[in-house]
């Protein structure tokens, strides 16, 4: 029997379980949980880095191999973030470590933009001989100081005079000597030196600018009285903010960061998207100091360096996409997640968190309140306000300044194409209202949830399209570079004027629309306005889209014409006019959420009209009628669809009345998915009626996107009452390894957004 520092890792490879090592003594004042650590791992028993989750002095019989290196000079992740992280791993079917390391960035593990500092001290044995130094350092014959320099004696009187050490940089400032003197007396041992990282300044986002006067409306000082006493009581509550488009939920973001920050917390302010950030920040670091911002656009330097501070508590105010979710405050005191509903909050590699419900268990666990604000917030939350007790819901009724709703009219474009001669994406309505906004010096948005030119391809003659030769999805064709493209996995080729079956030879013609064919239509009808596009084809760069919406905020563009990136969160008092291109787009959807994502997309990007004191006109197209949903949209009318469809869910048992698992299995050869689809559902169908666990198992079928990146994918559902009860299913299939996480054919998605 041995004992001694035992410390239990989770690898970062897509391994599960915690292996246990033995602490080297070299290394046990290293070792720490939270750091990363090499470790002897696989048969060839190579070193593979891995996360310290827990170092305790245990006694043992069987061999332990001992731990190789500690990578971190400091730990990655605090306990609580670690805590965090291990229900990451349980809740979303995921290996620990690979959670783990998901939640720090590549650029913070690599420390970029930290410099290495050299600390130096006397060394152990150097003490007499210093004192003798300094005793005699006016002798100049006999004695111990001929063994040194007057340069060599000033470090050594210095670092006597310091005994807890200076940095290289301060000595040598001190002393007047070169390096070369420092490096003598290390080589003769006299003195001793430490290495550590340390960051350089971190970059400063602060904008200072006179404060702006805001009248505060009944609805908004009662909000934020509300939730300022939520977070000086320093408890756990979760506040839906619902408030029409305009009715300035931002303002009271605001207010509720300030006391916050007062008090000598810190905030966490998420956004689903990169684009959100640009107004935003320039909103809130003219409000506040020593703000953070944590997007994918930062250099890695700049992450790195940004990610210290908040650690050090210097910066109080995080403003970020998914990744800021695990900004590392010691002392948070308010989340607020803008926009709770978007998917893009929905991380689409392992773990597949949703950030929104990540949000909320971090809030749980620093116990604090936490914000969800939103016009058209998801009907899981709208649901959990009226069943869960630590679910609330503040409504912001009106615009601020009690400006009017824009009005909305709805367009059937069947009816319409069939009085007017000529393909037309505009409808008589929506050039009549762009022809009245640019004569009034005013701005419009155009919004079509669809990149590109043309949606699809097809043969003239025998009707066949042109589809991805590695997903059989239709190409989409893009005028700007003359090619077809696949929107999954982004192939490309050339756009081909004859159809592909040597036997036919028909000609390809271009169907359906897209951002590029209304441009251009736009440009033709108005050729005096300023048009810009704001798509995922002409933002590639974080600064492009900046430069769009600044010209746009500053009146240099007339029409901004894009998809769902123009559709929420800007603020734009100018805007007079928004189009609403093919709005039930979405709506054809093969997904349960198919309506809850139009009603969203339609309301959001209608509020972003009339938000100054002219008003504003709304026109919605339509090619499939008159639905409910869009109906329900034009007229502002959040309660009554949630009712409406909370009644069509609820009859059907999908969210927020269940609890989903979607399982995809893929395979490059098409029977070999069906063939291990099938009998992964005969499995677990055998091992929930074993064990008495009540659930449904709906499937497997063909994926809707039957071939994505060349692999053949089928899917089925799990669906069970509540999370607790899927959460024990999926444990339960995991640990008799039915669903192994090891296995790169099966996907598990927890809470999916989307089942397509």
């Amino acid at each position: 029997m041995r004992e001694g520092p035992v410390a239990r890792v989770a690898m970062v490879a897509a391994v599960e379980g915690q292996y246990s090592y033995a602490v080297p003594p070299e290394l046990t004042e290293k070792v720490g949980v939270g750091k990363r650590v090499l470790v002897p791992f696989g048969r060839n028993r190579r070193p593979q880095p891995a996360f310290c989750v827990s170092v305790a002095r245990e006694t043992w019989t069987s061999t332990l191999k001992p731990l190789t290196d500690v990578i971190d000079d400091a730990p990655l992740l605090s306990g609580p973030l670690m805590e965090l992280g291990e229900w990451i791993a349980r809740y979303y079917c995921c290996p620990l470590g690979r959670a783990l390391s998901a939640m720090v960035p590549e650029a913070i593990r690599r420390q970029s933009g930290f410099v290495t500092v050299r600390h130096l001290t006397l060394s152990d044995s150097a003490p007499e001989t210093a004192r003798q130094t300094v005793a005699t350092s006016g002798q100049t014959a006999g004695g111990p100081a001929k063994r040194f320099t007057a340069r060599q004696r000033a470090v050594l009187d210095t670092l006597t005079h310091t005994p807890e050490g200076l940095d290289l940089d301060d000595l040598l400032v001190r002393t007047g000597v070169s390096k070369a003197v420092i490096a003598g007396l290390l080589k003769a041992g006299h003195i001793s030196q430490q290495t550590r990282r340390v960051p350089l300044p971190a970059p400063d986002f602060d904008r200072p600018g006179p404060e702006p006067a805001f009248d505060l409306n009944s609805d908004q000082r009662a909000a934020i009285s509300r939730i300022s006493a939520l977070t000086a009581e320093g408890t756990f509550r979760a506040v839906l903010l619902f408030g029409v488009s305009g009715s300035g939920k931002t303002e009271v973001y605001i207010r509720a960061i300030r006391s916050v920050v007062a008090a000598g917390k810190q905030a966490i302010l998420l956004v689903p998207e990169i684009a959100l950030t640009t107004q935003l920040v320039d909103r809130l670091a003219a409000r506040f100091e020593r703000v953070a911002v944590i997007h994918s656009g930062l250099t890695g330097a700049k992450r790195s360096l940004t990610w210290a501070a908040i650690a050090a508590g210097e910066k109080r105010v995080i403003i970020g996409t998914r990744s800021a979710v695990f900004a590392p405050c010691p002392n948070l005191g308010l989340v607020v997640v803008d926009e709770e509903q978007e998917a893009s909050f929905k991380n689409q590699q392992s773990p597949r968190f949703n950030t929104r419900d990540v949000a909320i268990k971090r809030a749980q666990m620093s116990s604090c309140p936490i914000i969800l604000g939103s016009a058209t917030p998801s009907l899981e939350t709208w649901h959990n306000c009226e069943r869960l007790s630590h679910f609330e819901k503040i409504i912001l009724p009106s615009r601020v300044a009690g400006l009017p709703m824009p009005r909305v009219q709805f367009v059937d474009m069947q009816i319409e194409q069939r009085q007017r001669k000529g393909l037309h994406l505009l409808s008589q309505e929506t050039e009549s209202e762009l022809a009245e906004t640019l004569g009034a010096g005013q701005q419009a948005v155009l919004l079509l949830n669809r990149r590109g030119y043309a949606s699809y391809l097809v043969c003239s003659r025998c009707r066949t399209p042109i589809v991805c030769p590695h997903c059989h999805v239709n190409l989409v064709f893009h005028q700007s570079t003359g090619k077809a493209a696949c929107h999954h996995c982004s192939a490309k080729m050339v756009m081909p004027t004859r159809c592909g079956d040597p036997s036919c030879g028909g000609t390809l013609i271009r169907f359906g629309m897209g951002t590029q064919r209304v441009e251009e239509e736009v440009k033709t009808k108005f050729p005096q306005a300023r048009v810009a596009r704001a798509d995922s084809d002409t933002m590639t760069k974080m600064s492009a889209y900046e430069q769009v919406i600044r010209d746009f905020g500053d009146g240099r563009l007339d029409i901004l014409v894009g998809t769902q990136m123009v559709a929420k969160g800007l603020d734009f008092p100018r805007v007079r006019f928004v189009g609403v291109i093919n709005a039930d787009t979405s709506l054809m959807q093969p997904d349960f959420r198919a309506a809850e994502r139009t009603f969203q997309l339609v309301t959001q990007v209608a509020g972003r009209a009339g938000r100054a004191e002219s008003g504003g006109r709304v026109v919605v197209q339509s090619l499939a009628g008159l639905s409910p949903v869009i109906q329900f949209a034009a007229n502002h009318d959040y309660a009554s669809f949630a009712s409406h469809e909370l009644a069509i869910r609820k009859s059907r048992g999908f969210p927020p009345f269940s609890r989903l698992a979607r399982i995809m299995v893929s395979h490059p050869a098409q029977s070999q998915a069906s063939k291990h689809a099938h009998e992964l559902v005969e499995q677990i169908r055998e091992t929930l009626t074993r064990h008495g666990l009540p659930a449904d198992v709906l499937g497997p079928q063909t994926a809707p996107l039957a071939r994505l990146r060349g692999q053949y994918r089928f899917d089925f559902l799990i669906r069970a009452a509540n999370a607790a009860r899927l959460l024990q299913i999926l444990e339960r299939l995991r640990g008799e390894k039915i669903l192994p996480l090891s296995d790169k054919h099966i996907l598990i998605d927890v809470d999916p957004v989307s089942l397509l």
